[in-house]
């Protein structure tokens, strides 16, 4: 893995964390950034310790999580907000933090 393999795997992650509301591929986001998809896999999780997939997840995770706790906002809304359907947002967010954005709401770790 190259220098040059690193510095675009955090041009991708730029991307992603000021677009991760649009729908985008790991194929596109290696298209934008100049590389294929297993280099840019490889070199965003030498870089953040996941392939690129888990961390737009665990990235939309998270900002679902921070509109969950500063925001009266539906959770159909914050769905839309972070680039899911309800049912995306539902399964993601119970499979990174073990609860429902609801039961979030309710009691945040």
């Amino acid at each position: 893995m190259t220098n040059e393999d690193i510095k675009k795997a955090f041009a991708a992650l730029a991307i992603i964390n000021k677009k991760y509301d649009r729908s985008f591929t790991v194929s596109d986001l290696a298209q934008m950034v100049g590389t294929n998809r297993n280099t840019l896999n490889n070199a965003c999780r030498k870089v953040t310790g996941m392939p690129v997939k888990k961390y737009i997840n665990v990235y939309r995770v998270n900002k679902a999580k921070q509109l969950l706790t500063d925001t009266g906002l539906p959770i159909e809304v914050i769905a839309q907000r972070v680039g899911w359907h309800r049912s995306n947002l539902d399964n993601q967010f119970k499979k990174i933090t073990g609860k429902s954005p609801k039961d979030w709401r309710a009691k945040p770790d």
